[in-house]
């Protein structure tokens, strides 16, 4: 229960789609019966909005589907002539990955914990025959355990965070502390023990220096935390904080890892850059490999050649005939046979078209094959369409929200994404040595094309005040885009909306309605 509470509190906007929960109050008090999806959302930066939709394994469910309808207004010019389903996917970023393990601090600095206990192992075996066929599996674990850690810290100096001086535990900032030492120290005499190669003691050292800077950085947010809460016993906490912070730096400094200056801007300018490339080294542990292809291609080449044929053979019929009774006139045959080629190339293309409509409605624009250790393990189909009121299903329009004066103008055009997720969670489960608690899907919605035709993100309004003055204001101008998501499994439904404000600088706010 603590977990699902933490999964569905760390979002900016929490959005969270639950089935089968039982609607009552007191979070604490409700019944999880199953959980398959959740959603959470942010801003991730002036011009893009990420979702992050938790796909969770179950034993007998495989297929889920997401539904997103993006309601853009009118006045920008979005539509299927200016705005192409290959700009779409351009500004569309999209990640699978696992989910992360989950462990507390405490459980993880357990000389029994699956991370100490896989790593000790895999060192061992590369140690006593250091193949290189060993490295990937080294590699692998030495990236789960400080993955692992990293998640685990997370959460619970955020819990620590939520403490006031009100609630003053100093044992549990203590207890906290004391994990974060035992887990380094264990991964660090891990390192020590395997010394056979120079290519193992490469990967351990990347993911030394990277659980050094971990440990640094959720010291300093505790820190800073702590220093705000004023209780006298929280001052022997601050001082056990900043002897682990000092005893990092020292130590990155005496194994020659890069660490930020205060003096040097271009020192810690370098150094963000190196640890933003360490964090995609040891999350690409948990990232799947996708590779993509145009979905249905064989059916739709199938359909074009049978549109070919049937325009061949249509073409046929109006010169066979022709050429049976005036054969005698072989200019008036050329000239038949000229305009039965003309006819026979504008019923393929229309039965192309058509074809291609009929194909549209039965397949996706994409199927993604996605990867693990070298293991297909989900089929993942995306697909992407402009769409109209009248296509758009009822309950979505009821879930927008549109006012009655907003129902009476052409006020939006209406972007349908599709999504369909296919996991094998067998094939997974045989490729993992960890407990296998489902996948991640982290779409990324990059907006600053919609911005090219915005007014400026500033008006200037005249109004009388109460003494009967004219003063002027200065409003931001902003424009409402709305997101509905629709999640389904076994038929079930989930719906949420959600307001962006945006303007030519970028999006305000997100918030669910």
């Amino acid at each position: 229960m603590e977990r699902l509470y933490s999964n569905l509190c760390v979002c900016k906007y929490g959005l969270n789609c639950i089935f089968a929960v039982s609607k009552v109050r007191d979070f604490s008090l409700r019944t999880i019966m199953l959980i398959m999806i959740q959603v959470q959302t942010s801003i991730h930066d002036r011009f893009s909005v990420e979702f992050k939709t938790n796909f969770i394994g179950l034993e007998n469910e495989h297929l889920y589907k997401m539904n997103s309808w993006l309601f853009v207004p009118a006045s920008l010019d979005i539509n299927a002539s200016t705005y192409s389903k290959e700009q779409f996917y351009r500004d569309v970023k999209s990640n699978v990955r696992l989910k992360t393990p989950f462990f507390t601090l405490k459980q993880m600095a357990e000389e029994s914990s699956h991370p100490v206990r896989y790593l000790k192992t895999i060192a061992q075996t590369v140690d006593r025959s250091p193949a290189s066929s060993l490295m990937a599996d080294l590699e692998f674990h030495v990236k789960m355990y400080v993955a692992i850690y990293k998640s685990a810290l997370r959460d619970e100096t955020k819990r620590l965070q939520t403490l006031s001086d009100e609630v003053v535990e100093p044992a549990r900032w203590f207890e906290h502390l004391a994990a974060m030492r035992t887990i380094v120290s264990n991964y660090r005499t891990i390192m020590a023990s395997c010394d056979s190669s120079d290519q193992a003691a490469r990967i351990f050292h990347y993911g030394d220096e990277y659980l050094s800077h971990l440990t640094e950085l959720y010291s300093v947010r505790m820190l800073r935390h702590a220093e705000t809460m004023d209780a006298a016993p929280m001052t022997t906490v601050k001082d056990d904080i900043r002897a682990l912070i000092t005893a990092e730096h020292q130590y990155k400094v005496k194994s020659g890892y890069e660490h930020f200056s205060i003096d040097s801007e271009s020192q810690s300018r370098d150094m963000f850059h190196h640890q933003n490339t360490l964090k995609k080294y040891i999350e690409s542990a948990l990232y799947l490999k996708t590779d993509s292809e145009p979905d249905g291609a064989a059916a739709q080449q199938l359909t074009f050649g049978v549109a070919a044929g049937l325009a061949m053979l249509i073409s046929m019929l109006i010169a066979l005939p022709f050429q049976k009774y005036l054969g005698d006139y072989p200019t008036l045959i050329f000239i038949i046979l000229v305009v039965a080629y003309m006819f026979k190339d504008r019923i393929k293309e229309y039965a192309r078209v058509r074809f291609a409509h009929r194909l549209k409605s039965r397949f996706f624009d994409l199927k993604n094959n996605i990867f693990f250790r070298g293991r297909k393990v989900v089929n993942m189909k995306e697909g992407v369409d402009f769409i109209d009121d009248a296509k758009t299903p009822e309950e979505v329009l009821a879930v927008r929200r549109r006012t009655d004066l907003e129902g009476r103008i052409p006020l939006e055009q209406i972007i349908l994404y599709r999504k369909q997720v296919d996991i094998d969670e067998e094939a997974l489960r045989q490729s993992y040595e960890y407990r296998y608690d489902g996948i991640n899907d982290i779409t990324r919605i990059h907006f600053q094309y919609f911005t090219l035709k915005m007014d400026d993100p500033e008006t200037t309004v005249s109004m009388m005040d109460e003494d009967g003055s004219i003063v002027r204001r200065v409003i931001p101008r902003v424009y409402n885009l709305y997101i509905v998501l629709q999640c389904v499994v076994e038929e079930k439904l989930e719906y949420h909306c959600f307001k962006l404000m945006m303007s030519r600088d970028g999006i305000r706010e997100c918030v669910e309605i």
